[in-house]
């Protein structure tokens, strides 16, 4: 098997540089052809990994969080390479969707003798970008945002802290206002969140999406309508404990596609990871993507 290993520059004794130093030994240990992958950006970790995507590799293997599993995601996607994901990021939502493991080894084992699944991925055509999980549009994304700022060692604490501190500041922001055309029917809102995903989770372990399939060909749009910030740290505790979806502020619907237009101080989010400025277009782009998951 010809592998590609894609991950960060080496730092301490954990992380995905440690991981994927530990797999690498052991796809080789194996017999297995293995390129390892290590940029100082994401951006030139995505032209090694296209490349070698394109030559043909069978499979693509990210070490790190949802945005370097997002990055496989996007490259991967339509094409015949196989992705493999090492969860060693702070949230591992995509990979605790998949019900993947995240033990060091036993991670690696699903790498050698793991079962491909083909699931859906969130195309955004204004980008040409795929996103596996999740694009958060509103108070959401202002939360990843946050989260994106506070240290390492926090790890999913981050994305609480980071609600708290958002919904504190609700009292003196104004409700936020959209216009969503979901499968052609447009609807003007003020919302809370909102949230297009093929993941059941986000956020650091929150179930958000809990009915989401990743491989229905839908994607699951969630809209959170304004609540005061009391009710917003309960709810918080609901969507949590997965209590959520009969409160009356919680909304649900199923679709192909969806457009956002929003407040443009609004830079949507998508795996956890910054993508562009309101308005944005998300459709489902169904089976586009084979996964290694455990046999």
């Amino acid at each position: 098997m010809r592998y590609a290993l894609a991950h960060g520059r080496r730092s301490g004794r954990r992380g995905g540089a440690v991981l994927g130093e530990q797999a690498v030994r052991r796809l080789r240990a194996e017999g297995h052809d293995v390129v390892e992958v290590v940029g100082d950006s994401l951006e030139q970790v995505r032209a090694a990994c296209a490349a070698l995507v394109a030559d043909g590799v069978d499979v693509l293997a990210v070490a790190g969080g949802d945005g370097l599993v997002s990055l496989g995601a996007d490259v991967c996607a339509g094409a015949g390479t196989t992705l493999g994901v090492l969860p060693a990021g702070t949230g591992n939502d995509n990979a605790r969707s998949l019900r993947l493991p995240r033990e060091p080894d036993a991670a690696i084992d699903v790498l050698l003798t793991g079962t491909p699944r083909t699931v859906d991925t969130l195309h955004l055509s204004d980008l040409d970008r795929s996103v596996l999980g999740s694009v958060c549009c509103a108070l959401d994304a202002r939360i990843n945002a946050r989260a994106n700022e506070w240290p390492r060692w926090l790890g999913a604490s981050s994305y609480t802290l980071s609600a708290l501190v958002e919904i504190a500041l609700l009292r003196r922001q104004p409700p936020l206002h959209y216009r969503l055309e979901v499968d052609g029917r447009t609807r003007d809102l003020d919302a809370l969140i909102v949230v297009a995903a093929t993941m059941p989770y986000l956020g650091g372990g929150l179930p958000l999406a809990p009915d989401a399939d990743p491989a229905d060909g839908l994607l699951d749009l969630v809209v959170v309508s304004p609540v005061s910030p009391p009710e917003a740290v309960g709810l918080l505790r609901a969507i949590r404990a997965g209590r959520h979806t009969s409160h009356p502020a919680v909304h649900l619907t199923r679709a192909r596609e969806v457009l956002v237009e929003g407040p443009p101080d609004i830079v949507a989010h998508g795996d956890g990871e910054p993508l562009a400025a309101l308005p944005l277009g998300v459709r489902v782009d169904p089976a586009s993507l084979r996964v290694l998951t455990p046999a």
